[in-house]
């Protein structure tokens, strides 16, 4: 009896919560460029947030860390891309990886307005077996996937995928991936019990609540608010902006040969390079289930009926050089990623020859100055068509 009585007194107090912070919540408005750019996990686990901000001329871009490098820089997309026609929704950050960008994408369904869409690959993420268990629990979004689960318009194919790597990976959180098999009970194979259903309805109303008041607390507190988004950029001058990136690039990496600037260098040169040395000699970058992530987020693409633009982002040469991954090891590594792109109808901005371009690079992985110059004109170009189609 004292066990009844208190899970039912639980019970009054979750719904009284929720029914409390539903009723002192607002809708999300940060329609601007300081959204967009954004890099903040409560907007990444809630897609709503992203959909409620998009324009009828954004396009959403995944990608992962190197969204936080360079934004202090005047090379990144926020700025170089500012007051175009278009309007860049950033989406990703660290270990943010294919599984989660095919299920982010999932749970924004109908709600894209361009159907278009670009996803930045990075090399580290098909190093072995892909994303962990650890790893991607931690990057987990009950929300998106149950707003996956819920879309009518991917295929059946393309959710199992998605429902069994989940279930795999979910491993590493045994009562999150016990709501996760309540919710595929719930919203999809529809055989959940009635106390299931009121669980599931009353737990996501109180996620969905909980997250509309984190992201808005955390958006205020770092600047983020609605403002007029800047009209009428030209085009970007990229012969100007090359050798703008050429001159500081010069300034800012003159104490090693691995295209790191010196703050970087300075950092890693001590036991890490040294035992970095030889290390990727055996490493496998052709075999990993992250493939396999990275053909779903293409296959929801064409579920939905979204042109993808895939970014290969390349090696850093000389840094890789001294890992013992060989150029023939990296060549076999674009050329798969090339394949995927012609087989599944994705464009490709390969920018697999800049290795060892000067400047491309703030460290062993990320991109910089002369990095960020490529990507944005890419990213210009693909736009631009969009709209003009």
């Amino acid at each position: 009896m004292k066990k009844c009585k208190a899970l039912g007194l639980a019970f009054l107090l979750f719904s009284f919560t929720v029914l409390v912070i539903h009723l002192g919540i607002t809708k999300l408005d940060f329609t601007g460029p300081s959204f967009d750019a954004w890099v903040n996990d409560d907007k990444l686990l809630y897609s709503r947030a992203i959909t409620e901000n998009l324009t009828a001329t954004s396009i959403p871009v995944f990608g992962s860390s190197e969204f936080r490098h360079g934004r202090s820089t005047p090379y990144h997309p926020a700025k170089v891309l500012s007051g175009q026609p278009f309007r860049l929704m950033l989406i990703g950050a660290g270990y943010y990886q294919s599984l989660y960008h095919a299920t982010a994408l999932a749970a924004m369904g109908d709600e894209l307005p361009q159907k278009q869409a670009v996803f930045i690959l990075s090399p580290q993420w098909f190093r072995g077996k892909g994303v962990s268990s650890q790893v991607y629990t931690s990057r987990f979004s009950e929300y998106n996937y149950i707003q996956m689960l819920q879309n009518p318009h991917l295929s059946e194919d393309t959710k199992n995928y998605i429902l069994e790597r989940t279930d795999k990976l979910l491993k590493a959180d045994p009562a999150m991936a016990k709501r996760v098999k309540s919710y595929q009970r719930v919203y999809l194979t529809k055989n959940a019990t009635f106390l299931e259903k009121l669980s599931c309805k009353l737990y996501l109303a109180f996620l969905e609540d909980k997250l509309m008041v984190s992201l808005s607390l955390k958006a205020l507190a770092g600047g983020v608010s609605s403002q007029e988004y800047p009209q009428g950029a030209p085009e970007p001058d990229w012969k100007t902006l090359s050798e703008k990136a050429a001159v500081d690039g010069a300034k800012a990496n003159t104490t090693n040969p691995f295209g790191m600037d010196n703050g970087f260098y300075n950092l890693y040169k001590n036991n890490y390079i040294k035992s970095k040395k030889g290390s990727a000699a055996k490493a496998d970058y052709l075999s990993s289930q992250e493939y396999g992530d990275m053909i779903c987020f293409l296959k929801v693409c064409r579920d939905l009926q979204i042109r993808p633009l895939l970014v290969s982002l390349p090696f850093n040469g000389p840094w890789y050089d001294y890992m013992g991954l060989s150029s023939d090891k990296r060549q076999e590594y674009y050329e798969k990623i090339q394949a995927v792109a012609r087989d599944y109808g994705a464009e490709l901005l390969d920018l697999s020859s800049y290795e060892y371009t000067p400047y491309f690079f703030e460290d062993n992985t990320h991109i910089a100055r002369e990095g960020w110059v490529k990507l944005n004109e890419g990213l210009y170009q693909f736009a631009s068509q969009a709209l003009a189609e």
